[in-house]
């Protein structure tokens, strides 16, 4: 009788709970696969099942293997006959089966041994069995016969076998052949060896987001998009660090913890050292409070100073803050900076990153490609410009006075002009209402739609100084407020990537600093004034270009992915807390 995989499932889900303790996901990949109960659904169902007999399930199976004392998790030796299912496909697949029939019979050992996990499992009568066997995307045959592994004994053909069930982790060591069909296959020459057990039915799919945001290691193995989109990351990581070394960047890691988190405006995570405590007259030691980085961006600084021209890091950074679709508190980013680099060389490197990176993608990586010209997207340099306070004051037809601008100048009569620019265009108040974050509003509101809509990269360009702390600023032409010598990519509305010249002045520094640090009293996330970066701007930090980019928001965009949690290896972090 057939082995029905809607069958074992129910029959795991009447188990009795004294006799088998399921996990809260096996239990639910039950209920999942009941979908297939029907006689249409179970017709279109892949072969993953052997045809030897009603016990083929996955009841009572971790007590059955116990009870056979059959070795389960060996140790594997040094085979010098294994070969991976990919190195084997790309060596034979060329191969006829006169060629292959050829190395059987010649001299030379053609033995090999494959290792991996069997995809399904197919028997045809009581002499042959046929099964797949999956190694990363790749598969092989492998055909296991009666004559070649028992001699025509029967019963000891079927115990050598029986035992095996779709998931299972396996060796199996013979030589290669292709069948009628013309697939290339392992015919088996000894008996196939057990690595590792499954003990649980492997689904056909998760419909429940919330299950495989949970249970993320059997997302990644039911959903081959899913690894997919890894894959697509690691392309892009790679290809990022290939561009910054061959350019002469070094590549280096920061400090995660230290007693200031700076660089960017965001709520850190805090944390305490119990290592770092001092002894005091009320107690006797204490722990120091320890922030998580929010921005590599002053230790990459420091290194500049130090006599690094060119540097560049790629990794985690934490924030404190709101959790959506395309926020996660842990995210990566990569971040370089380079001496010496003006604002017209970092948009002329980012249009060579930015057009190579798509050019080799959509030409290696398939998920891209498709998503790429799918969405008609272009990443042809040079590309558009924006300009932030013009296309602000032309699309709401006025002209903003200098004194709102100048962020020496962060008046209550600057908010007050602003308030009234919202009330008249209907736009609701950042909370808390800075200058800096009305500028930021208006511009999302006014000139977001214009970016939105655009399948080109886009700089916006000319930011005012008040909104951009961190940067070298100029006066703007016949005007008296400064802009930030700055700029922010944007494709499809999302933006990508944020680049400036430094500010290289520690005491222009310590004003902007201290004017950010002003707005802490009703904005928790605004910068605080770091005097360890300032002390050592004092040894004299070169005029530098500084350049990040959202690793995760880049591969979200170049994939087609609407949620981070897809382009994270575990997920975001509501699935990661409870994960299985």
């Amino acid at each position: 009788m057939a082995f029905s995989l809607h069958r074992s499932l129910r029959n795991i889900a009447c188990h009795s709970a004294g006799s088998q303790k399921l996990s809260k996901t096996a239990a639910y990949l039950t209920l999942q696969c009941s979908a297939f109960s029907t006689s249409a659904n179970r017709a279109k169902l892949p072969s993953l099942q052997p045809t030897h007999n009603a016990n083929a399930d996955f009841k009572g199976r971790k007590e059955a293997l116990l009870a056979s004392e059959k070795e389960m998790y060996p140790v594997i030796s040094d085979e010098p006959l294994y070969q991976r299912i990919s190195d084997i496909r790309k060596k034979y697949d060329h191969m006829s089966a006169e060629e292959l029939a050829a190395l059987d019979s010649s001299d030379v050992d053609s033995k090999l041994t494959v290792r991996g996990r069997i995809a399904s499992i197919r028997a045809q009568g009581n002499k042959l069995l046929f099964l797949d066997i999956t190694q990363e995307e790749c598969k092989i045959q492998a055909i296991y016969r009666l004559n070649a592994i028992a001699a025509g004994d029967e019963d000891r053909f079927r115990k050598s076998w029986e035992w095996l069930r779709r998931g299972d982790f396996v060796s199996v060591t013979g030589t290669l052949s292709r069948t009628r069909a013309g697939e290339l296959s392992v015919r088996a020459t000894s008996e196939i060896k057990l690595l590792s057990p499954c003990l649980h039915p492997i689904p056909l799919t998760l419909s429940s987001d919330q299950t495989r945001s949970h249970n993320r290691t059997v997302d990644l193995l039911v959903h081959s998009a899913a690894r997919d989109i890894l894959r697509a990351r690691a392309f892009i990581l790679t290809y990022l660090r290939s561009f910054f070394s061959a350019r002469d960047f070094l590549e280096v890691q920061t400090p995660i913890l230290s007693d200031v988190a700076g660089g960017a405006a965001a709520r850190p995570f805090v944390t305490h050292a119990n290592a770092l405590g001092r002894a005091s007259e009320s107690s006797s030691s204490t722990s120091t409070p320890l922030e998580l980085r929010i921005a590599p961006e002053l230790w990459l600084k420091r290194l500049i100073i130090s006599g690094f021209d060119r540097v560049f890091e790629i990794g985690q950074v934490f924030r404190n803050e709101g959790i959506d679709a395309t926020h996660n508190p842990e995210f990566t980013t990569c971040e370089f900076y380079q001496a010496f680099a003006s604002l017209d060389d970092l948009i002329s490197l980012t249009e060579e990153l930015l057009s190579g990176l798509v050019r080799s993608a959509v030409e290696k990586v398939p998920v891209i490609s498709t998503n790429i010209q799918s969405n008609e997207f272009k990443f042809d340099a040079p590309f558009a410009r924006v300009d932030f306070v013009s296309t602000l004051e032309s699309r709401l037809g006025i002209t903003i006075p200098d004194f709102v601008l100048n962020s020496s100048a962060d008046s209550e009569e600057a908010k007050q002009y602003l308030e009234r620019l919202f009330v008249t265009n209907d736009v609701p108040l950042p909370n808390p209402p800075t200058v800096a974050r009305m500028l930021d509003r208006l511009g999302d509101h006014v000139i977001g739609p214009i970016l939105e809509n655009a399948k080109t990269p886009v700089f916006l360009m000319n930011f005012p100084e008040v909104c951009s702390p961190l940067a070298k600023s100029a006066k703007a032409a016949g005007k008296d407020y400064m802009l930030a010598r700055r700029f922010e990519l944007y494709v499809a509305g999302k933006e990508l990537v944020n680049a400036y010249e430094e500010e290289n002045s520690p005491f222009a520094q310590r004003r902007k600093f201290e004017l950010q640090f002003r707005d802490r009293e009703v904005d928790a996330e605004a910068h605080t004034t770091d005097e360890g970066y300032l002390a050592s701007m004092e040894w004299g930090l070169p005029p530098t270009g500084g350049w990040g980019i959202g690793i995760d928001r880049l591969v979200m965009l170049l994939t087609g992915t609407e949620r981070i949690s897809d382009v994270l290896t575990f997920g975001g972090i509501k699935g990661v807390v409870g994960q299985e």
